[in-house]
């Protein structure tokens, strides 16, 4: 974009004036105007109103090269700066100035472009850069020391930022056609707008970026966007919240984020792919989802949805491959969950109710399915699959029940394990193929685990493990090795101990 080096000149202006009457200051108006005589002449316009309010002064220039074209300028106020250029045919540039001290720069190059500019309040700035055909540009600010940038390189782009309040600032920054860029801003110290990785235009078509922020310092950005038919909605409402989509290359990629409250954290970064649907929406304070580390997505036709109601929820995740579908549900307060897709159509289901709960789940392979449901606090469920077909679900419901799987192997798909009531404990790990297990556990201090307080193991093919405890602290230990054998343990009361081992 070219320097705002037009702002010394009211500066020096000013300088020059101090300790000088009020009277000594004066405006100033500057027109120049050149027809394209290659084309039917239609002529141009240009409307500069400046009213003196004190002592004021203020410097509007309008410089019109091409035809049929019309440029206003209204200044009401003291140290107003409007400096509009444009080439082309058939452009319109209207700017409204009024209070104090604002500066508006809009330099357009091409044909049937339209922008509009409005400020008030006090020292609020507006650098518009457009070159291409049919592009719309409306920023609007009302408050004080707001900057607004917008950058169109293309045909049929539009950009419309509003700012209320103080210390606000928006960029949007794009090159390709049929770009739109939607900034609303109501508060103070809010920061929005789409840009490249290097602070350059993005480069793509069909991309739309909706920022709405409502409240203070909230960030709602998207830095780094290649690719085509992208769509990023972020709505903020309270203050300190960050919603960041980062370095994302791909097609076809939408983004929903909503977050009502404070200090609130969505960092999506290094997505890559075709296709991706993330809908993520925090309600309470304190709440991540993803940071640097963390939120990576790669792969095609991904699908996550997150959405976390309470205090102080952290959601952190990788996928990669094609086809995954993960959806996170957690309410309440400072609950954990981290998982991971590798391979080809997984599909998570996380839900966490309650306070203070842990999910981690990873899947390595092809056509996996994990589903853990936790209700009550401080529950930990754990599951780790690796091969292809697996199965899971582990449901927990009370407190402090922990719930840990491991599956290495193919077509394990009968997994299923639950527990009701506080204190409960299943490890178990399945090495083989066409394994399965089912375990119900109903009571508080009930134990299912290996021997030497390790987890219990099964290795081999076709085995079955079914275990249902029904009472308080019983506890079920061994280990099962081959294939083809069969345990079954059934325990009702308090107290019971079984141990099975079979080679």
């Amino acid at each position: 974009m070219r320097s705002q080096t037009k702002k010394t000149i009211l500066a020096l202006a000013i300088t020059a004036g101090l300790g000088m009457s009020g009277s000594a200051f004066a405006d100033s108006a500057t027109i120049t105007q050149t027809t394209d005589t290659a084309n039917s002449v239609v002529g141009q316009e240009a409307y500069i109103q400046q009213t003196q309010v004190g002592a004021n002064a203020n410097v509007a220039t309008i410089d019109q090269v091409g035809d049929d074209q019309s440029a206003t300028t209204v200044q009401e106020g003291v140290w107003l700066e409007a400096y509009t250029t444009s080439t082309g045919l058939g452009n319109n540039v209207e700017v409204d100035q009024a209070d104090d001290w604002h500066i508006s720069n809009v330099d357009m190059t091409g044909n049937d472009n339209e922008t509009y500019v409005a400020q008030f309040d006090f020292y609020n700035q507006a650098d518009i850069d457009v070159t291409g055909n049919d592009n719309n540009v409306d920023v609007a600010q009302d408050g004080s020391q707001s900057e607004a940038v917008v950058e169109l390189i293309g045909d049929n782009n539009s950009a419309v930022i509003n700012q209320e309040g103080d210390g606000n600032f928006g960029v949007y920054r794009v090159e390709g056609n049929d770009n739109d860029g939607d900034i609303t801003q109501m508060g103070n110290g809010n920061t929005a707008g789409m840009v490249s990785l290097d602070i350059t235009p993005n480069v793509g078509n069909n991309n739309d970026v909706t920022v709405y922020q409502e409240g203070d310092n909230n960030l709602g950005a998207v830095k780094g966007v290649a690719g085509d038919d992208n769509n990023f909605d972020i709505e903020q409402a309270g203050n300190d919240n960050t919603g960041f989509v980062y370095d994302l290359t791909g097609s076809d990629n939408e983004f929903e984020i909503d977050q009502e409250g404070d200090n609130n954290t969505a960092y999506m970064a290094a997505v890559q792919g075709d296709d991706n649907f993330i809908e993520i929406k925090q309600d309470g304070m304190g709440n991540t989802i993803g940071d640097t580390l963390i939120a990576e997505v790669q792969g095609d036709d991904n699908d996550l949805r997150v959405d976390q109601e309470g205090d102080n929820n952290t959601a952190q995740f990788q996928v990669f491959g094609n086809d995954n579908d993960v959806s996170l549900d957690q309410e309440g307060n400072t609950n954990v969950a981290t998982f991971g897709a590798y391979g080809n159509d997984n599909d998570f289901e996380l839900r966490s109710d309650g306070a203070e709960n842990e999910v981690t789940a990873f899947a390595e392979g092809d056509d996996n399915k994990i589903e853990i449901s936790q209700e009550g606090d401080m529950n930990f469920g754990y599951a780790d699959l690796i091969g292809n077909g697996n199965d899971t679900d582990i449901e927990q419901d009370g407190d402090e029940n922990e719930a840990v799987l491991t599956v290495v192997g193919m077509d394990n798909t009968d997994l299923d394990m639950t527990q009701e009531g506080d204190l409960n404990l299943i490890d178990l790990i399945i090495v083989g193929d066409e394994n399965s297990a089912l375990i119900t556990q109903t009571g508080d201090g009930n134990w299912v685990g290996g021997e030497d307080d390790g987890a219990f193991v099964v290795t081999g093919d076709g085995n079955s493990l079914t275990i249902a405890q029904t009472g308080n602290d019983n506890l079920v230990m061994g280990s099962q090795t081959g294939s083809d054998h069969s345990i079954s343990v059934t325990q009702t009361g308090d107290f019971n101990t079984a141990t099975v081992i079979q080679n």
